[in-house]
């Protein structure tokens, strides 16, 4: 179609409960599919960086909604717990996107 690049359909959205280690209790995924068997799922949330304190947005990748939303939760994690200051995360190591994105 002229002037389109590309439409990606939503086709999964998980409210996704956290541990104590976090400040805030829930965060939320949206799962989109570019083509078949390439999905790609985000978070409304990004963790700073603990030296820059720039937000790192992350996605996860995979053939599956299972696949990709398991990706993008254990960078997330992963992600956190590298940039955990010595006194344990706050509200402030986190950016949260738009709510209208969500």
């Amino acid at each position: 179609m002229d002037g389109v690049r590309r439409i990606d359909r939503l086709v999964a959205e998980f409210s996704v409960w956290l541990d104590d280690s976090f400040p805030f209790a829930k965060i939320k995924v949206k799962v989109f599919e570019r083509n078949p068997n390439n999905l790609i799922a985000t978070a409304n949330i990004a963790v700073r960086n603990l030296h820059t304190r720039e937000p790192e947005y992350l996605s996860g990748l995979g053939e599956t909604i299972e696949e990709a939303t398991d990706d993008l939760l254990l960078r997330f994690v992963s992600e956190a717990r590298e940039h955990t200051p010595s006194t344990g995360l706050t509200e402030d190591d986190f950016e949260w996107s738009c709510h209208e994105d969500f």
